[in-house]
């Protein structure tokens, strides 16, 4: 199936629903089949076939037109984050080698799309831009072009290198699509909620979510805490697809007498138990949701914050994912034991764009490696010991920051943390803890140092404590472990 095929049918059975809204304007299903029309002719009348079509937008109407559009043509419809560098902008661009790029006024003047010499069609606020006058010229009699399999292709959000370019299929997000309802309970969905951006799939999976089942989505263009709890209150049964850092914006200013929300689902980085803990006092009555994925394998597993008590677990997979925890040797763990995480379903990507070697090394017999290691408890729940491509060696010993992550959040006094390897002579890499205090307390490291003991062999405690203002974040709202790397590297010289 076509993923704009239920859209279509939504069009003609509930054509006055109400599709998108940013709370200034909305389009009907009826009004946003018609412009995905016109856009379709608009890109076959200009040779598009099977082509690239890059967006470099906010969350916008627009967008999700020139994406659902590109796809009814046939084409691949790109998104770019404006957040990154212009050299990232180009080495991307210049991968991707999009046909038409469309845009919003503030970023079109970037030198990147100049030296291009791409055809620009601009998204303009204050009076008509080059897109709208290109619009009404159009006509919907354009013809659904469904023998592409691919739906589009994102980009990583880049928290420890340069964004690689993953390949989703219609087949493999639809099928997650049919998982979400199943393992989330949500047979009651009329409103989606989604504030980040939809360069990166969380939100760009929960909007599409939201038109295949023929619901209104609520287009935030940049996340508020307090814009999004006042969404909230004024919402009917609203279900959330969020981040952590978002949840804690919300915490701070939410409050249980005034905020309920259907399900508040969350991924893209660590839950911290106390949040969870927060939030079943906070959102009473609502579904709480966090699930383990990435880009590439979509859902892995899920846990129901509401009521398990586990701390830590990643929860069990969802229904039709295969796990095997494997050792070097590529051979099965026993159950307790920690090894490297190898996955198989049938909502995984199709490969990295253009980059067949680092496709082959991820995906090998119908299995994608993750690069997590991961053990799993006797009733099948799975825990995050730490990536591959995290993975410190102090004193001769493995050390995963998140497994240390995960200790020190539990401490009251730590609102954030990341811990990394601070090259070092005797200990190859020195145990560092970047931390970000809640409020005015801090503790000394050798407090840091104890607590840790408790929970951690002796070798994973940390050799050095640095308090930081703020964190670097992944406009996906990660931290950006490699810009903080870098940032320290400077600060330490």
């Amino acid at each position: 199936m076509n993923l704009v095929e239920p859209i279509l049918r939504h069009a003609i059975e509930q054509p006055g629903t109400i599709a998108l809204t940013d709370g200034l304007k909305s389009l009907t299903y009826m009004e946003l089949v018609q412009r995905m029309k016109k856009i379709a002719e608009g890109l076959q009348q200009n040779g598009l076939i099977h082509d690239h079509v890059a967006i470099l937008s906010t969350n916008r109407i627009e967008f999700v037109e020139v994406f659902l559009g590109a796809i009814y043509a046939g084409c691949i419809p790109i998104p770019v984050d404006p957040k990154w560098s212009s050299n990232e902008i180009k080495a991307i661009l210049e991968q991707a080698q999009p046909k038409l790029i469309f845009t919003e006024t503030a970023f079109a003047n970037n030198p990147v799309l100049q030296d291009l010499e791409k055809k620009l069609f601009i998204f303009s606020d204050a009076e008509k831009g080059s897109y709208d006058l290109w619009l009404d010229r159009l006509n919907t009699e354009a013809k659904l072009d469904d023998s592409n399999e691919l739906l589009f292709i994102g980009f990583t959000s880049g928290t420890t290198g340069t964004p690689k370019g993953y390949m989703r299929t219609h087949a493999s997000w639809i099928k997650s699509f049919e998982a979400t309802k199943e393992a989330f309970q949500l047979n009651d969905m009329e409103h989606i909620l989604a504030p980040g951006p939809f360069v990166h799939s969380l939100s760009l999976f929960a909007l599409l979510q939201s038109l295949y089942n023929g619901v209104t989505f609520h287009i935030v263009q940049h996340f508020n805490a307090a814009q999004v709890l006042k969404l909230c209150q004024q919402i009917p049964n609203v279900i959330m697809f969020v981040v952590p850092t978002m949840i804690e914006s919300m915490l701070q200013l939410a409050s249980s007498d005034q905020t309920f929300i259907q399900a508040l689902i969350s991924s893209g980085g660590k839950w911290s138990e106390a949040s969870k803990q927060k939030c079943r006092e906070v959102f009473v009555g609502s579904k709480l949701y966090e699930f383990y994925g990435s880009s590439e394998a979509s859902y892995i597993s899920y846990v129901d914050v509401t009521t398990e008590t586990r701390k830590d677990s990643l929860g069990k997979p969802f229904s039709g994912v295969e796990i095997s925890i494997r050792d070097e040797h590529f051979q099965e763990v026993r159950t307790g034991h920690t090894g490297q995480l190898f996955v198989r379903s049938e909502l995984m990507f199709l490969g990295y764009h253009h980059l067949p070697e680092e496709t082959e090394a991820v995906l090998q017999d119908g299995w994608l490696i993750t690069g997590d290691y991961m053990y799993r408890d006797k009733e099948g729940f799975l825990y995050l010991v730490g990536r591959a491509k995290n993975r410190m060696v102090s004193g001769g010993f493995n050390v995963f920051p998140e497994e240390i992550e995960s200790v020190l959040q539990q401490l009251p006094a730590i609102q954030e943390v990341m811990v990394l390897g601070v090259p070092d002579d005797y200990w190859g890499d020195k145990l560092t803890a970047l931390v970000k205090w809640n409020g005015q307390q801090s503790l000394p490291l050798e407090e840091i140092k104890d607590y840790c003991r408790k929970y951690l062999a002796h070798y994973k405690a940390p050799k050095q404590l640095i308090t930081v203002e703020q964190f670097k974040y992944t406009s996906s709202g990660k931290i950006a472990r490699q810009a903080m790397k870098d940032y320290m590297k400077r600060v330490m010289i």
